[in-house]
């Protein structure tokens, strides 16, 4: 062994936040002046629900404490299950944020939880290889945690991200903790995770490579009885998986398994046999196009292929693998790859895989879903599909009803497993509550009136939402499932018509008048291509556009896509916004200068001013001509309909947008993000033009990687939402 890689504490404490915080009771102000016009201030932090969104690449649960369990995701950091709060919790929030180095950081390759004392966690931390990971550790189920830097990238959101736990901690010895890294072999730790050391007596290296990423080392299980380890690798010749029974002093080669199969997922049983699931990739990204289950037995040194055949069509691979903690002949493994109307498969084994019951086949359903707390995930069908991207299968320890699976989109648990095959229908239930692991694009609120949403949003993979609660998951007539979304716009007078542009060739502009509930197709398009930009007048009768290519002109409907005509005065690819009090004004920027029309955006001319290309208009509604302005990362603003604007002292921001005032005739809260005069990176909030701010996010509540997209709730004073490449739409209300 050489090189060691030391801990250093991570000086902050993670905040236990729920998602329904946000509607307890205020508490009271918590404010301390750090001069020159900046307070902290403290803000109840939650999430906007929704119910996942996002790919769920694996589950850990704890086989020493009932109720424990811990999910990783590939953009969105780790969370652990609340048994209090019946819901899961956000664990690695100080990782990223405004300006924060650190963002990488956010996806998870591993967790490992500690079989001896339970309070020990552990999470292998880094998302691309642009940059190397971390290893961080907690004793207290990850309210605080110490972080090690490790030699090489980790790769949470990369191929072979929903392979098994490349970390796990020694039940014999819970000092020693393994990792498997994807290009740098073996390590352990011998300290809690306090340093580590490279297993220079690995003999071999991953050979494999899918979409130019190497796989490397894709798991770590210790044999219940003896305590020796095993460890699965890609390698294209079959020889995938090694064994030491000497503590890592010496390795040998078992049994090479069918070349071109990669054991993705293994789990031993009490009984002497080790269970694994294969694929010819692994997944997700390259789907599998082949696979089998099988499982090894220790005292003859054999593989036996127990690949489930149950005449449901079956094509693909398969990824998870659970063994039954009460009974180690049951098993339950799940497809990856398989494309089905309804969903991947799930098979249950009660003789050690002699047979399997599954989930449904050609002629049988044996399972109801139950998607009632998060109906969108109904994604218009009858019933929601069981799920794709299924790369990790877990039955619960203590309870053999109960296994869970993460998806491309939510998490599920079952509620009756064990009455799989018997006649009566498993229930699969969502299970993501609280669990928000969304990408997404732009938010934007406006006056709650006539019933219409409280917040639009779009995102990446789930297009987008009209939220009617922020604090409900939306249902399946809010969701606009079609293409993935580009750009949003809302009438700011009328909630109810709001328009996003998307990838759909056929479809690139829809709109509702209904505050989402229907989605129409513009019955025309000027230009034959997709995406693009939206803005929408104040009352919702004049919608323009912008083509998602460069030499578009501006193009304006006033029926909803039935005529459309250009805009004069403006140049190729300029960016429209609507004024917040006259349907008629609009302001646009082309080329670095400043524009406005009158007449509802059939003419703009030069108001004099100029700007940064990378810049963002935000009209308020407080009072006519009045507009705040980010010219690059500079803040200032305009009383004079963007003619002259004056700009902020020490002021840098990458996103801003405006919230209800605290009364009638006072000014329109401004929310940003960035640095206001050398405090810090973070979520601001100014009630008064910028002369007094308010630093509304602590050093801890960083939220991962974000996307500069904010706002503040249009009618709910001290409320903001701002966006994440992750971490869902983060909503804080200001304590008062």
């Amino acid at each position: 062994m050489k090189e060691s890689y030391c801990m250093r504490k991570i000086n902050h404490k993670y905040k236990h936040l729920g998602a329904l915080l946000l509607g307890a009771t205020m508490l009271s102000s918590l404010t301390a002046c750090m001069g020159g016009g900046v307070e902290e201030t403290a803000c109840n932090w939650g999430n906007v629900a929704i119910g996942g969104g996002g790919y769920i690449t694996g589950i850990v649960y704890s086989d020493t404490e009932e109720g424990l369990r811990y999910a990783r995701t590939d953009i969105g950091g780790a969370y652990r299950w609340s048994s209090r709060d019946t819901q899961w919790v956000p664990i690695t929030d100080h990782f990223g944020g405004v300006n924060g180095d650190d963002w990488n950081l956010i996806g998870i390759e591993s967790i490992a939880t500690d079989p001896v004392e339970p309070n020990r966690v552990y999470a292998a931390c880094g998302t691309y290889s642009s940059s190397n990971g971390a290893i961080i550790a907690s004793e207290d189920y990850g309210e605080t945690w110490t972080q090690v830097d490790m030699p090489f990238f980790m790769g949470g959101n990369m191929s072979g991200r929903g392979t098994g736990e490349r970390m796990m901690v020694n039940p014999k010895n819970n000092k020693q903790i393994y990792y498997g890294s994807r290009n740098d072999g073996l390590y352990v730790s011998n300290d809690y995770g306090k340093t580590w050391e490279k297993v220079t007596s690995f003999p071999v290296e991953s050979n494999y490579y899918q979409e130019k990423n190497q796989i490397g080392i894709m798991w770590v299980e210790f044999e219940p009885t003896s305590g020796d380890v095993y460890v699965g690798i890609a390698r294209t010749e079959g020889d995938c998986i090694y064994r030491s029974k000497d503590g890592g002093a010496s390795w040998e080669a078992l049994p090479a398994n069918t070349a071109g199969m990669y054991p993705m997922q293994a789990e031993f049983a009490e009984n002497g046999y080790l269970y694994l699931c294969y694929g010819d990739s692994c997944g997700p990204n390259a789907a599998t196009k082949n696979g089998m289950v099988c499982r090894y037995s220790i005292n003859d040194n054999k593989f036996e292929d127990i690949t489930p055949q149950c005449n449901d069509g079956r094509y693909g691979g398969f990824s998870g693998i659970s063994v039954d903690g009460s009974d180690p002949n049951t098993i339950v493994c799940g497809t990856l790859g398989f494309w089905s109307k309804k969903g991947e498969n799930l098979y249950r084994s009660t003789d050690g895989g002699a047979s399997w019951t599954p989930f449904f086949d050609n002629t049988t359903d044996n399972y109801v879903m139950d998607v009632s707390e998060a109906q969108w995930l109904n994604w218009g069908r009858e019933q929601a599909q069981t799920g794709w991207w299924m790369a990790d299968v877990e039955i619960d320890p203590f309870h053999s009803d109960v296994v869970s699976w993460g998806t491309g989109a939510t998490l599920y648990s079952t509620t009756n497993l064990t009455e799989l095959g018997s006649g009566t229908p498993v229930t699969v239930k969502f299970d993501a509550h609280g669990l928000e692991e969304t990408a997404i694009f732009k938010v934007v609120s406006t006056p709650v009136q006539n019933s219409s949403p409280q917040l639009y949003s779009i995102m990446g993979d789930l297009t987008g939402f009209s939220h009617m609660d922020v604090n409900v998951r939306p249902d399946d007539n809010h969701f606009m499932k079609v293409g993935k979304a580009e750009d949003l716009a809302v009438a700011w007078n009328n909630g109810n018509i709001a328009a996003y542009t998307n990838d759909d060739r056929k479809e690139p502009l829809r709109y509702t008048t209904d505050g989402g509930t229907t989605w129409n197709a513009c019955l025309g398009m000027p230009e034959a291509t997709t995406g693009g930009k939206v803005a929408i007048s104040c009352d919702g009768t004049t919608m323009s556009w912008i083509a998602g290519n460069i030499k578009s002109s501006v193009y304006f409907t006033k029926d909803f896509g039935a005529t459309w005509y250009i805009s004069q005065g403006m140049g190729m690819g300029a960016t429209i916004y609507a004024d917040k009090l006259d349907p008629n004004i609009f302001y646009g920027v082309c080329g670095g200068k400043v524009y406005i029309s009158k007449d509802g955006c059939g003419n703009f001319v030069e108001t004099g001013l100029t700007i940064s290309e990378n810049c963002e208009i935000v009209p308020s509604a407080e009072k006519a001509g009045f507009l705040w302005i980010r010219s690059g990362t500079l803040l200032g603003y305009s009383e004079d309909y963007g003619a002259t604007a004056t700009y902020l002292k020490d002021v840098s921001v990458n996103a801003i947008g405006v919230g209800a005032a605290a009364k009638e005739g006072n000014p329109m809260m401004l929310y940003v993000m960035g640095d206001i005069q050398e405090n810090g990176g973070g979520i601001y909030a100014t009630a008064d033009h910028g002369k007094n701010w308010m630093k509304l996010t602590a050093e801890d509540e960083a939220f991962g990687n974000l996307t500069p997209s904010i706002t503040g709730d249009a009618s709910v004073y001290g409320r903001v939402y701002f966006a994440t490449n992750g971490r869902g739409i983060i909503m804080g209300d200001i304590t008062q």
